[in-house]
């Protein structure tokens, strides 16, 4: 090497490594505008699927065994005729919201689902926190977690209550 290039050897690294630096900017600059676009997409695409489930008022839900409530969508929360400021309730307290002749069913078919893995789905009557009568069909099935044991369930609920989807 001659002594002219080891005497400009640190400024040629520094040039390498700002044009290597700019190179990754530039990259990590499209990444986060490709992720905009899948976001605005993903986000397009949940709008969609929740004007579509309210129209034919279906409503999804799921519950976390680590988690003391459900989670319920917006849809579920009307069809129970439900405040959202009252929050998202608690397991026995969205059981409670079926027909007295209807919760052991419902219990039953929870518990099964969350002791033993069982998918679920039955028709059943809730009664709405406005003192209305419905006719629903709630589906669910499990989540496992990495070692195959229950870790929650999710699922959905229909208001077959004078609804298309209801009549025969």
């Amino acid at each position: 090497m001659s002594p002219g290039l080891i005497e400009h050897l640190p400024w040629i690294c520094a040039l390498v490594a700002t044009l290597a630096a700019l190179e990754l900017l530039r990259r990590l600059r499209k990444v986060l505008r490709e992720n905009l676009a899948l976001q605005r997409d993903r986000n397009r695409v949940t709008l969609s699927l929740d004007l579509a489930l309210s129209v034919g008022r279906i409503g999804n839900w799921q519950f976390e065994r680590s988690e003391t409530s459900l989670h319920w969508s917006d849809e579920v929360f009307a069809i129970h005729q439900r405040d959202r400021r009252r929050g998202q309730p608690g397991l026995q307290e969205a059981i409670c919201y079926y027909h007295p002749d209807d919760r052991l069913k419902v219990a039953d078919a929870v518990q099964r689902s969350l002791d033993h893995g069982e998918d679920f789905d039955f028709r059943a009557r809730i009664i709405t926190d406005a003192g209305e009568m419905r006719e629903v069909m709630s589906r669910g099935t499990c989540r496992y977690g990495r070692d195959g044991t229950t870790i929650g369930v999710i699922g959905f609920i229909i208001d077959l209550t004078s609804s298309p989807v209801g009549q025969d």
